[in-house]
């Protein structure tokens, strides 16, 4: 029960649970940073209904459980609570790390793919053969790229109408034949790990992170990385986590094949992709997403990027896609693929 001395309107309700009582509070997003007589910690405000908050407080637990230790921990109120609810948000409080190591670029990648190897070796796990299951899967996906492409199939012909185009608009349409072919090598990746699955009737998932990037993994002094947000994780195929993991790693810098090569094999120290799943990754990596968002964002443009900056960003992710292309046929599925290494 909680105390009705418990401040219940103000941020005090929270902290109660905890016994903590603040000599400072700061805001960061939706994190609270509460600096305390019992030590510094960061109050994480979150969307999750109780469902989630249920399904993220099993996921903490079990980590701890099969000693997976890099993440950065939630700690728990004097009932045992992983989670608060209030109001129609869900809190959890872990402890303030600041000492943040100073990482270069070209390393916090590998250690974010060492981590999510450990995680996905850990938690692998054969799953019961469902024809249905997987038949879902395919469709669904299959539907939802081809609403993406009838949508820049639309934003195509509008450009073409236009006596003038913008520069953004011209660019986008001397390339947008190519794009369409990604779109369609992506969906026959996807068709041959679908046959594939049919045909050895074997799937396996692991615990997903759900949307690991840089923002979501504390680069310690001690080398190590400790991943955190797990609000999004799911039990699914490997391949969920590292195409999202490699997408939003495109985004740092102009990647480079040899780059993929060296997360890929990271990664794989630790969990061996099945051939059946390096077609579904190399359908995820190479379905054009990250030029259709671009094409997205510019089309709710607000002012606070230039027409320029625009084309300069889907310059780069055009010249990415090229490079993702060879690191499949060259790297990827190099056994699979007829031809030669570049």
């Amino acid at each position: 029960m909680i105390n009705n001395a418990a401040p219940r309107n103000s941020i005090g309700h929270i902290l109660f649970q905890y016994d903590l009582y603040p000599g400072k509070i700061e805001q960061f997003g939706k994190v609270k940073k509460i600096t305390s007589p019992k030590g510094t910690f960061a109050l994480k405000e979150s969307n999750m209904t109780q469902e989630q908050a249920n399904w993220f407080s099993h996921v903490m637990r079990r980590l701890e459980k099969i000693d997976y230790y890099q993440v950065v921990p939630v700690i728990p109120n004097k009932y045992g609570d992983l989670t608060i609810t209030h109001g129609n948000k869900t809190f959890y409080l872990q402890p303030w790390f600041w000492e943040e190591a100073e990482v270069p670029d070209e390393k916090k990648e590998i250690i974010l793919f060492r981590q999510l190897g450990k995680l996905h070796s850990l938690t692998v796990k054969p799953q019961e053969f469902s024809k249905d299951t997987i038949e879902n899967s395919y469709q669904e996906l299959l539907k939802r790229w081809e609403k993406r492409r009838l949508e820049m199939e639309y934003f195509a012909e509008l450009c073409e109408r236009k006596t003038y185009m913008s520069p953004f608009e011209l660019t986008f349409l001397t390339h947008y034949s190519r794009m369409e072919q990604l779109a369609n090598t992506a969906s026959n990746y996807l068709k041959e790990w679908y046959d594939d699955c049919l045909e050895k009737q074997t799937f396996r998932a692991v615990l997903c992170h759900g949307k690991l990037d840089r923002s979501h993994i504390f680069y310690h002094p001690n080398g190590y990385g400790y991943l955190f947000n797990f609000e999004k994780a799911v039990l699914d195929t490997p391949v969920r986590d590292l195409a999202i993991s490699f997408r939003k790693s495109f985004q740092y810098t102009l990647w480079k094949e040899d780059q993929g090569a060296d997360w890929l094999g990271t990664y794989e120290r630790y969990l061996l992709l099945e051939e059946e799943e390096k077609k579904l990754f190399a359908s995820y990596l190479i379905y054009p997403e990250l030029i259709y968002n671009c094409v997205d964002h510019y089309n709710r443009r607000d002012g606070s990027i230039t027409e320029l900056q625009y084309v300069q960003i889907l310059e780069k992710r055009i010249i990415t896609m090229t490079r993702v292309n060879h690191f499949i046929h060259n790297i990827l599925l190099k056994k699979e693929s007829s031809q030669p290494s570049e």
